[in-house]
């Protein structure tokens, strides 16, 4: 795992159809997802220098609220997929995958208890600081989401679990999901997604959830949601645009 600079690149959508077809999925929506996260890591990093301290309270929620969706997001990899991939592909085939979480998490969580300590005013906002901290393991975060992908392609989906396989491990995600995540932070998907570049979204959630979640979390959580690069429909905002090679509309 070889760490890369700000801005962190996107992760190509892998070939498949999601929608269509269970072993290609894995890998477009672990795609979709991870290039969320990095998404909200270049938002995070472009706007810190030039946050008032009027903006500090959102800011900082809405970065908390990335935090939490790494840790979401690792957990239900190591607590339910990688046991279940394991169970197929051999003990230890996803300790890779695994280890490389030890190895940024620990610098992760020191931001984020950076973050904190800021909400609650014990500490002050400092941008060098806060980025410098951030980057302590985003760095290398940000590379590994991009190297777990090959673990997930459709061949070696395809060569180990069936249909049904796979959608017992879609009810064991979803499980744990509903057990982990918060409708409250759920507007990331939205803020931090790109239909536009891969148009993986989990309609698996029922559609009142989803309203909910853009219409009144995002209006309830106030100006914390401004700070993604997306709107409320998951459509990149024209400041990000060139971040990606991508021309202003």
């Amino acid at each position: 795992m070889t760490a890369v600079s700000y801005p962190y690149p996107l992760i190509p959508t892998p070939p498949g159809d999601w929608q269509k077809s269970l072993h290609e999925m894995h890998a477009i929506r672990m795609a979709a997802l991870h290039n969320i996260i990095i998404r909200s890591f270049n938002a995070i990093i472009y706007h810190a220098p030039n946050i008032t301290e009027s903006d500090v309270p959102s800011f900082v929620k809405f970065c908390r609220a990335v935090a939490d969706v790494v840790h979401e997001h690792h957990q239900t990899e190591e607590e339910v997929m990688f046991p279940y991939f394991e169970e197929k592909l051999g003990k230890g085939a996803m300790d890779a995958n695994i280890n490389q979480h030890h190895d940024f998490m620990p610098q992760f969580d020191e931001w984020n208890e950076l973050c904190r300590k800021i909400l609650s005013k014990e500490e002050t906002y400092e941008p060098t600081k806060f980025v410098s901290m951030l980057r302590k393991s985003t760095d290398l975060l940000s590379a590994h989401l991009v190297d777990e992908i090959p673990t997930l392609e459709a061949s070696i989906i395809k060569e180990h679990f069936t249909d049904a396989e796979l959608r017992e491990l879609e009810a064991r995600i979803a499980k744990k999901i509903q057990e982990c995540i918060s409708v409250w932070i759920m507007p990331i998907l939205f803020v931090s997604g790109d239909l536009s570049y891969n148009s993986w979204f989990p309609d698996e959630i029922p559609t009142p959830v989803i309203f909910f979640a853009r219409h009144i979390a995002t209006r309830i959580g106030g100006d914390m949601w401004k700070w993604g690069q997306s709107d409320r429909y998951c459509r990149l905002k024209d400041e990000f645009k060139p971040m990606y090679g991508l021309a202003s509309s």
